[in-house]
Formats: C-alpha cells, structure tokens, sequence
C-alpha cells in the first residue's frame, strides 16, 4: 500500500543539502511567479507539436470538499520529518485546510516507466534532481523546476497525479523535499517518496507510484482534480505558501505567457477565469498594466509578427551574416536595405530570417538552424519593449532596448536553435548565459553565435535607424555641416575678441540619412573603431570618445560600471589590449572606462581587446565637439 518512504542516510554518502531553493525565490523573482513559470514550462514540453496546451490553477479547500482529517492522515508520518528540518508545521491548521492544484491538458502526461530509472519524463520529473534529460524545443534543462512544488508548500511536500498517452490508468505519487535533517537519532537526505517500494535491498530500491483506482478516485475527490483519463498530469500543494493567489498569479501568467496565448499555443485558467486570446487583452488592462506598457499596441504587434512568421515572405540573408559576430548593415543588399529602412520608418513592421550553424560535441558535426527577428515603431506607443521567446518561453531578463521606442521580437522556434539556447539557459529561464555548463559541453567554441543572437534585435534596430554608434547629433552637425569658423570682432571695453561662429542649430535641415565619422565592428573578445561613409567629409583633426561597460540585468549599466571589470588605467581590474594600426591615431586621453582619441585622417582604425567573452560588452562611440577637446 502507498505511505511515506523515508531512507536513512547511508554514512557512505556524502552529505548534500537543498540549496537552489533561492534561485526560484529572490529580489529579482518572488515564488507567485516563478511557480506559474515552471508549471507552465513543463506543461509546454510535454505538448505535441501542434496541439493546443491548457493549464488550470485552482484552490481547494473545506468548502470545495477537501477534508482536513483525512489531508492530516496522509501528511502526518511526513509532518515529523518536516518539523525535524526546521520547518514551522506548529503553525498548520488542519481546521483550514487548503491546496493548490494545478492541472494540464493537451499533455503527454509523464511517459516513460513507472517501475524502473530510465530517460523518460516519468523518472525525470519524481526520480532525478538537478539532472534533466531534455533536449530539442523541450523547455526545462536544469532538473530543478519542480523544486518550486515543495518550496511552494508549508510542509514541504506535494502530491501528483498523471495519466500518459496511450495509457488509460492513472498513477499516483507524492515527493517530499526537506532540508538534510536528523530524526529519532538518524540522518536523512532531503528527498522522499509517497509511494510504493520496489526492491528488497537498500541499493535497488525505485520508489514507484500506485495505481489503485478507489484510492486515486478518492485523492481526486479531496483536491477537486478534474482528470476525466485525459492524458495530463495534476499536481496538488497542500497548504500553499499565503503568496500564491490567483490575483497575482494571473498577472505573472499575463506578462510571461502573453506570447503562446496570443499565438494560440495556450490557454490557462484560475480559479475558473479563463485566460485566452480572446480575452487577454482585456485582462491585461486589469491585471498587468502597470507592467506592460501599451497593451493593445503590443499585443496587436506579436499578433502581426505571428502572421509573418506563418507567410514564408521573409527577407533571408546570406549566412556568412555572422561572420564578424554582429548584424549589421554590410550583411544586407543595398536594395534590401532600402525597401527596410524605408517600411520601417512608415511604422510598419520588418523582419529577417537569419541562419545559422552549429557545431555539436563530441563528432563536431555542423547543424543548420535559424531564427527571425522583427522591428517596429509605431508612433503612438510611450515605451519600447524588446521580447526573446524560444519555442514559447520568453526570457524577461534579456531585454537591452533601452530608450529605443519600438517593438522587437526574436524568435527560436526551430528544434535546433531551440536546443542551443536552451542549455544556455540559467536555472530561472530568464536569460542566457555565455558559462552556462551545458553550452560548453555540447557544443564547440558557442560564445559566439550566442552573442549574435542575444544582440540581433538591438542590431537590427539600430542598422534600420543608423544609429549603431549611438552618435552625439548635434557633434556630428558641426562636423559635417559646420564651415570653418571666420574672425568677426566685436567691440567690448575698448577691446576686440573674436566671435565665434556657432556651430548649427535645430534650424539647420539634417539630411535624412546622415553620413558617418566613424562606426563599430564587433570582435571575439571586444571591437573595432573604423571609418564611417563620412570619414572623407570631415575636416582633421578630430576626436572620437569610446565608453564602455559590461551590460547589466537592470539599471544603467555605465552608471553601474565598476574598476574591477575592467579598468584602462590599471589599478583595479585587467587592462584591455589597445591597438592603433594607423599612425593617423594618437590617444589623446583615458579614464577606467573610457578612451578619447585624435584622429588626424580618413584612413584609420582602432582594435580594443581583452574583455570577458562571457559577458554582453555596451559600447558607446561619439564624436566630440571642439568646445569639449
């Protein structure tokens, strides 16, 4: 029969505690929203190409049917193990009992065997931590969403339930995650089974679910589960952290997921409202306006880019693209270019296909893969946004637009592409990361694809609108429209002084396409400075100011600059490689983070190296006015 399955640490085991719990719960994610996220990214992979996913969050509680006298027969051999670890159970009240459920559809449901260890979601999800065998558009990498199941819990514990495509039964199993704990005079690992046991010895024990039909009519009863045999799996938290309401849970599932339910790849409900593509606009004006900035106009542009997606009409470019690991405009047709820059500053929308390869470890074959890019600006939004979705996750934490008033979008959908950037994922799915352990040893020197496509939504902006170098304007008006400054005297106090000519104002008519002094080139470990279409137009000498910082997940990352990454003047932090390969350059001055240079003539160029290939290096390049030389 099914009970509490708690083994002795044997003492030839090392010790190991549960210390990833603070990755699901930080300032920068609280657990209302991280639970949303895992529930629903293990949902999303466990749903076949071209079905529909359905995820229904619901409370249950006394007036719902779940009873605290019988929710207290199943927990009490687990509640000693709960309080031996530290946890406050004096404090739950089983007068008031309650449980989260959350329940999928359009699911496999957790396939692969019951009673043995093998690749499959089944011993993923109860029998593996920290491990994870899943690959391809498969979302979850790091074996440790479902920790959030038992972090979410008062008493550390959560029940579940699924039924598999192609298997009519239901299989029932319960998990309890404590911290490493002493009870009765033994030591205990963190991890234990509501289930049954299979094998005689300690060192072939499965813990294995149970299938007894009355037993899990009744459990369903209790929690409220609506599993009618439709494959899918219902996860059950009895007494939820006093976080997880559906108010707040409902907003996170807006701002995380309004991607896949915009697209149509999914439908969630709480506490039986629904949210879908007919109603998430209107739901988003209640419960996420504060963090989503013009709704309708957003929403309005994932359904546009959505329809491209599907009409096969893109722009594709050339894949040598990446060679010099950054979009730019060299990587288009002069034609091309045109026809983009002319739609994009219509308001209308623009994307590109952008292809590219990967080389897999260990037989360091080459895969072909690709993902798209769109851009628009429409005039009536306050704030731009810039969204990164891999097969339908979105990763918050990669967002770079800035001031940028736009949209844009990148989208992975593709199972290779969907691979790579799925194992460089951190644990959270919020952004990717260059170390990510996974990355380095899967595939062969990843650091650089990986920059391109976290940079090609700003580079594909910033080619459209020519600002890549992030130019002063009005320096740039002086340089390139400014005549040489005439003597005129002025009579003052008897004395004559010159009056200087002011450089032109906003009166002055910019042509629409402005020419360049000088422009970036994106290198393995830092970049160039090269000249611009414009660089035979200006009158030398003149100078050019670099500012550089590693970006960071919020704030200003110049103001957020520190000595210690890196540092020109070598005191703190390693000293980059500066390199002058024209005797046209001089450096004219240096701070930690910045280099001003003399450029004394058309032809030149300036290599910086050295940085760290594992972080996304900001670069702004300006020109400087005579008034600051």
């Amino acid at each position: 029969m099914i009970d509490w399955h708690f083994i002795r640490q044997l003492p030839c085991y090392v010790d190991s505690g549960i210390t990833q719990r603070d990755q699901f719960r930080n300032d920068e994610v609280d657990l209302y929203e991280t639970i949303v996220r895992e529930a629903v990214q293990n949902s999303l992979d466990a749903t076949p190409n071209g079905k529909q996913t359905r995820v229904s969050f619901r409370w249950a509680n006394g007036e719902t049917g779940l009873d605290g006298g019988w929710l207290r027969e199943i927990l009490e051999k687990q509640l000693e193990h709960a309080a031996a670890s530290g946890l406050e159970t004096e404090k739950i009240d089983f007068s008031s009992p309650s449980a989260l459920v959350i329940e999928d559809f359009g699911t496999t449901g957790l396939t692969g065997s019951v009673e043995d260890k093998d690749n499959g979601d089944f011993s993923g999800f109860w029998r593996r931590h920290g491990k994870s065998h899943k690959t391809g558009t498969r979302r979850g990498r790091w074996g440790l969403g479902k920790l959030v199941y038992s972090s979410s819990a008062a008493t550390g514990a959560f029940f579940g339930v699924t039924v598999r495509e192609g298997d009519q039964d239901a299989w029932l199993m319960g998990q309890s995650v404590l911290d490493l704990h002493t009870y009765e005079g033994g030591e205990y690992p963190p991890h234990a089974y509501f289930s049954k046991m299979k094998g005689s010895k300690i060192q072939n024990m499965v813990p294995v679910p149970v299938n007894d039909t009355g037993y899990i009519r009744e459990f369903s009863r209790q929690f409220g589960l609506t599993r009618n045999g439709e494959p899918g799996l219902s996860i059950a938290i009895p007494f939820p952290h006093e976080s997880l309401t559906s108010e707040k849970m409902l907003g996170v599932a807006i701002i995380n997921y309004f991607y896949p339910i915009l697209t149509g790849k999914l439908v969630m409900e709480f506490n039986g409202q629904a949210l879908d593509a007919e109603n998430i606009r209107q739901l988003a004006h209640v419960y996420a306006k504060r963090k989503i900035p013009d709704i309708d106009e957003l929403f309005s542009f994932i359904e546009e880019t959505n329809r491209e997606l599907g009409g096969g009409t893109l722009l594709s470019l050339r894949k040598g693209w990446l060679d010099d690991v950054r979009l730019d405009e060299d990587d288009f047709e002069p034609n091309d270019l045109d026809r983009l820059r002319t739609t994009f500053s219509e308001g209308r929308l623009v994307g590109v296909r952008l292809p590219l390869s990967v080389k897999v470890k260990p037989e360091r074959k080459i895969l072909d893969t690709e993902f798209h890019v769109f851009v628009k600006r429409p005039d009536s939004i306050t704030k731009g946004i810039d969204l990164y979705v891999r097969g339908g996750l979105t990763l918050p934490a990669e967002s770079k637009f800035g001031d940028r008033k736009a949209y844009g979008v990148m989208v992975a959908n593709n199972e290779i592409i969907s691979s790579f950037l799925g194992d460089a994922e951190n644990p959270a799915h919020t952004k990717w990361i260059y170390n990510a352990e996974k990355l380095r040893k899967n595939y062969v020197s990843p650091g650089n694809r990986l920059k391109v496509i976290k940079n090609a939504v700003v580079n594909f902006y910033d080619v459209l609108t020519q600002a890549e170098e992030e130019e002063d304007d009005k320096a740039l008006a002086g340089f390139f429209f400014t005549e040489e400054p005439e003597q005129e005297s002025e009579t003052s106090g008897g004395k004559n002084r010159p009056k200087p000519k002011t450089p032109p104002d906003d009166d002055i008519e910019v042509p629409r396409r402005k020419p360049r002094l000088a422009r970036l080139e994106t290198t393995e470990d830092g970049f160039s400075v090269r000249p611009g279409d414009g660089a035979d137009m200006v009158r030398y000498p003149v100078r050019l100011r670099v500012r550089m910082a590693y970006d960071t997940a919020s704030g200003n990352p110049f103001k957020k600059y520190s000595p210690f990454d890196f540092d020109f003047s070598g005191r703190s932090g390693s000293t980059p490689f500066v390199q002058a390969t024209s005797d046209t350059v001089a450096l004219a001055g240096f701070s930690p983070n910045e280099l001003e240079f003399e450029i004394s003539g058309p032809k030149f160029r300036i290599d910086v190296s050295g940085f760290d290939k594992n972080r996304d290096l900001l670069v702004k390049l300006r020109a400087v006015p005579p008034e600051e030389a």
